[in-house]
């Protein structure tokens, strides 16, 4: 039986993601990732969980060469004909494959994780990501890890009684997601249904679970990992991590 992620990032995914990534959204968090990497142009980086490159066709645009790696294969093909359409083909390599199995040397001068693309394995594998994407970078090189902030997820647990219901529009699509927060596992259970938004008719139901790091247990598994946590934001703006932040990124090192 397949796990989630290897089924989840498909049409249905995209078509009710895109409409809200506008292109000036993807621009700035663009931006907001190469600040926070604070890499040279030229750099090699590595977008690991990069869906259609959203991110990565402003880096390559940039001076930056990137490589491209994910699992989805509906998702690469989205992120070819995106790579295409911004003239970066020359900049971008696309990789599919399991960020478990990341196979580099010392390659890479930075790498970022973004939009909640870590915490879809137990512990143990997780674990692995960091020390896969550890072995990848250069001496010195520097990861970006972007997740919900824990602290305002635990916060609405608390406030919604165990179990958030949200209605939303996205594309064609009338979406219900109902999230539980298992406090005893420290992960966080997603249900969505789908229905057409012209007709009210079920498309589809699905189920998604994320483990919820905090930042004191990210610093530790970074640091087995050989890397030193140096920074955290709290958002896409480079506010400082807070426990009312929208996110938790944190930007580490590794040992040179």
């Amino acid at each position: 039986m397949d796990e989630w992620f290897e089924t989840f990032f498909d049409r249905l995914y995209y078509e009710t993601y895109r409409p809200f990534e506008t292109e000036d959204r993807n621009e700035k968090e663009a931006r907001f990732i190469v600040d926070a990497l604070g890499l040279p142009h030229g750099s090699t980086v590595l977008d690991l969980g990069c869906g259609y490159a959203r991110h990565a066709v402003y880096l390559a645009k940039w001076g930056f060469r990137v490589v491209c790696y994910d699992l989805s294969k509906f998702m690469l093909e989205r992120a070819r004909e995106r790579v295409e359409e911004f003239g970066v083909a020359g900049r971008v390599e696309l990789v599919r494959g399991d960020m478990r199995r990341l196979e580099y040397d010392s390659y890479f001068d930075g790498a970022y994780i973004f939009f909640t693309a870590f915490g879809y394995f137990s512990d143990r594998e997780n674990m692995l990501v960091l020390e896969r994407v550890s072995r990848a970078l250069k001496p010195g090189g520097t990861l970006l890890i972007d997740l919900l902030n824990p602290v305002r997820v635990m916060y609405e647990a608390h406030l919604y009684r165990g179990v958030k219901r949200v209605w939303s529009e996205a594309g064609d699509y009338v979406e219900l997601e109902e999230a539980v927060f298992d406090v005893r596992r420290a992960r966080i259970n997603v249900r969505r249904k789908y229905y057409r938004r012209a007709d009210g008719g079920l498309v589809d139901e699905r189920s998604f679970t994320l483990r919820i790091y905090t930042y004191w247990e990210l610093r530790e598994m970074l640091e087995k990992a050989g890397m030193r946590l140096e920074k955290a934001y709290g958002s896409y703006k480079g506010d400082e991590y807070e426990p009312e932040s929208p996110r938790l990124i944190v930007v580490t090192h590794k040992a040179e």
